[in-house]
Formats: structure tokens, C-alpha cells, sequence
């Protein structure tokens, strides 16, 4: 009854009523259960979050030799064999990449030269689906005597322009892309960074984060096994050559050295982070800091409301070093974070309320951006401290007073008819 007259009443007054949240995904339980908790077999990881290609003519071409470069011969002179195009229409980003990275990578053992790829963590669950393959052998395309490197694999995103951060169904799945239109062929990517390399979720082998695992990582990123010589071959991901991709930051890149490299070099910490990628929501990734080098309060996802490095409000995330790394969820979590993940809980702890806005936005900024969509959203969820301290509360309305009686009246009602 009361369930019913609660119902009635946001009918009446919209603005104070918070909307009923589902959680929604794309993929099976049993799908998405797997892609969050690490499982690994012979086939590509959390492929089922990978979707159909809609339209290739929309996908920016790499030039042939993109598919061919060999690690061996990368260098400075050819962006170390990196391939990015990007794409926009009105709607959608459109991405593709050859999935090798703009710098030097190391060759690669996650555990150690002449030991195997599974974590212990899989070794006691039971699930190592390749206890044989031992780094350093010949494992196919990509495995060399003193470690594994690169291949290149065409990877394509279509990813929003711009997200948004009213819908009902957030917080969503970070790996999904088919619930707000996205797409990508690269199943575990939960976005993609500037250089076109893959963002992917805080674990990788078992269901514990990279950190935990102690696996290993230089520049935030690593290659898969190399499951060439391995039936079904011969695609990466696994069930292939190495694929490499991100985990946690990437901070050989420019938007995190741009803070880094020391005041006297043209460091510059005590502006907003820059861009470092983008969400397959379509929300934007930076690096570590806030406005005046401040650190970002966010919400259990990741991301929050505030300027980003232009000095607009919107909502976007932030790199960090510990987990999520980039995100858990697709935000805004409104408090809902736990209900997007399967096996370890990898939501970030928060910021105490439903929304997280920056300390110092302005209320009318914020309000603003939110208009766009819905201009009552706000008042529906608890917010933290955020507004500056000379920028005074607002006064009651008249019509707030009118609601609250409203409300009272219908409570007092309710009440007496069920006493």
C-alpha cells in the first residue's frame, strides 16, 4: 500500500521522487559471471561482450602495413608500430586501431622466464585452462626465447559522443556496449585509450585484480597468452597470438606525464588532469588529477560530476592506482555499484553519497549540464559537500512548502487507514 501510494504521489511531483533501478545487461548471468570474475579458457575472454559490426564503411581504414608490423622492427621512426584512425558522426566516436602500442614494450612474462600463465589463484580454484604453456618456449606467433611481445589485431570501437548520465539503467555493466549502442569486437575492453590500445577491467587471470595477482606491468598494460600453436587459433585474445591492452594506468602516456615530468620541464600537476581515453559509455577518462591538482572525489564507479581540463561540468572518470583503475561500473553508481559486479566486489568506496560532484563546482554549472537531459535529476539524489562556501543555499521555494504538506497530508492518510 504504501509501495503504491509513493508511486502516486512522484506521479504528482516528479522533481522528489528518485527512479526505481533495474540493473540491465546485454549478456547472460552466466556470461557476464565469467568476464568479471577472470575465467579463462581457449577461447577469446569475455567474448560474449563482444558485439556485431553494424557497418564497417563507418570505421576509419588502417593502411596495410599496419597488420603486419612485427615487434622486431618497431621503432621511434614508425610510432613503434602504433595504428589509430578515429571517426565522428553526430552520435558515435568510431575507432580503430591495430592494438599495438606508441612506445617500447618490453618482452613479457607475467610470472617469470620458464614458468606458466596462470596465477595462483586459478592453480586453487581449479580453472588453469593451460598449465603446459610455459613463457619462453614456442608457443606459436608472438612467444620468443626471452618473453612474449605484441601482434597486431584490428580492433574497432563505437563508443557515444557524448553520455548520459540520467538514464535508468545506470550504473550499468562496464563491459557492455550494446546497452547504450556502443560496439566492439574486442570483448573485455571496457574502453579504449587515446593511442587505441584497449582499457580493460581491474583482473585478468582469476578472480582477483592485477594488483593481488602480482602480475606485473609496464606502462599499465600486457599482452595475452600466446595460444597460437593452441586449436582454435589463430585470433588473439586468447585463442591466439598475444594481444596487448591496459589495465591499470598507462602512464608512459602524455596526459600522464604532463603532470609528471617536473615542474621545470613543463610539468604541470596543478591543472585537471588531460584526456587519456574514453568509456565505451561515452564518457571520458583522465588521468590522476582534479582542478588544482586536487583529487578527485568520486563515486563507486569511478567518475564524477565536475570541470574537466576545458572547464566544462560533466560527468567523466579518472584514472587511479588503485582498484578500479579506471572504472567498475558505468556511472553514475547513485549507490548501486554492487549490483553491477559478479564474484570480488571491485567498486570504488565512494564519495558517502548517491552523486559525487568535484568540491567546488557550482550548483548552476552543474544544473545547467544536467538540463540537457533532465532538469529535476538532481534533486532525486543525495549529493556530497560540494558547492563553494560563498555560493549560498538556495531558499526554500513555495512550492517545496506546497509539496511537503502534499506529502505529509498523504502519509497521515495512509497511516490512519492502516491503524
Amino acid at each position: 500500500m504504501l509501495k503504491t501510494a509513493g508511486a502516486l504521489l512522484c506521479l504528482a511531483i516528479a522533481v522528489q521522487c528518485k527512479p526505481e533501478y533495474l540493473f540491465k545487461t546485454s549478456v547472460s548471468e552466466h556470461a557476464m559471471h565469467k568476464c568479471h570474475t577472470g575465467y579463462r579458457d581457449l577461447s577469446p575472454r569475455c567474448h560474449e561482450y563482444k558485439t556485431k559490426i553494424s557497418d564497417y564503411s563507418k570505421y576509419p581504414k588502417l593502411p596495410a602495413n599496419c597488420s603486419v608490423i612485427e615487434w622486431e622492427f618497431a621503432n621511434a621512426t614508425n610510432n613503434w608500430g602504433n595504428c589509430f584512425e578515429m571517426t565522428t558522426d553526430e552520435e558515435f566516436r568510431y575507432i580503430t586501431s591495430n592494438n599495438v602500442p606508441d612506445f617500447y614494450m618490453n618482452l613479457y612474462c607475467p610470472i617469470g622466464l620458464g614458468f606458466g600463465y596462470c596465477v595462483q589463484a586459478e592453480i586453487d580454484a581449479g580453472t588453469c585452462m593451460f598449465p603446459n604453456l610455459i613463457c619462453g618456449g614456442d608457443n606459436g606467433p608472438g612467444s620468443l626465447k626471452y618473453g612474449d611481445v605484441w601482434t597486431p589485431f584490428e580492433g574497432n570501437y563505437k563508443i557515444p559522443l557524448v553520455g548520459n548520465p540520467t538514464r535508468s539503467d545506470r550504473p550499468g555493466d562496464m563491459y557492455d556496449a550494446e546497452s547504450v549502442g556502443g560496439e566492439k569486437n574486442i570483448g573485455p575492453s571496457t574502453g579504449v585509450a587515446i593511442n587505441g590500445i584497449g582499457v580493460q577491467g581491474p583482473n585478468d587471470a582469476g578472480d582477483v585484480s592485477i594488483d593481488e595477482a602480482d602480475i606485473q606491468l609496464s606502462c599499465g598494460g600486457h599482452v595475452t597468452p600466446p595460444l597460437g600453436n593452441i586449436p582454435p587459433g589463430p585470433e588473439p585474445g586468447p585463442a591466439g597470438p598475444p594481444l596487448y591492452h591496459f589495465h591499470k594506468s598507462p602512464e608512459c602516456l602524455e596526459p600522464f606525464k604532463n603532470a609528471s615530468i617536473g615542474i621545470e620541464h613543463g610539468a604541470k600537476p596543478y591543472q585537471h588532469a588531460k584526456l587519456m581515453g574514453w568509456a565505451m559509455d561515452g564518457f571520458k577518462i583522465f588521468s590522476y588529477q582534479d582542478v588544482g591538482g586536487a583529487a578527485p572525489v568520486v563515486d563507486q564507479c569511478g567518475g564524477h560530476f565536475g570541470p574537466t581540463d576545458t572547464g566544462e561540468i560533466e560527468y567523466h572518470y579518472h584514472s587511479r592506482q588503485i582498484v578500479p583503475y579506471h572504472l567498475a561500473c558505468q556511472g553514475p553508481s547513485l549507490g548501486n555499484c554492487e549490483y553491477t559486479q559478479r564474484g570480488t566486489n571491485y567498486c570504488h568506496p565512494g564519495c558517502g553519497a548517491e552523486v559525487c560532484v568535484q568540491p567546488g563546482t557550482t550548483e548552476a554549472a552543474l544544473r545547467a549540464y544536467l538540463a540537457k537531459w533532465d532538469p529535476t535529476w538532481l534533486d532525486k539524489y543525495s549529493t556530497n559537500d560540494y558547492k563553494p562556501k560563498d555560493q549560498e543555499p538556495r531558499p526554500p521555494k513555495k512550492e517545496d512548502n506546497e509539496i511537503g504538506k502534499a506529502l505529509k497530508k498523504l502519509l497521515d492518510n495512509i497511516f490512519e487507514s492502516s491503524s
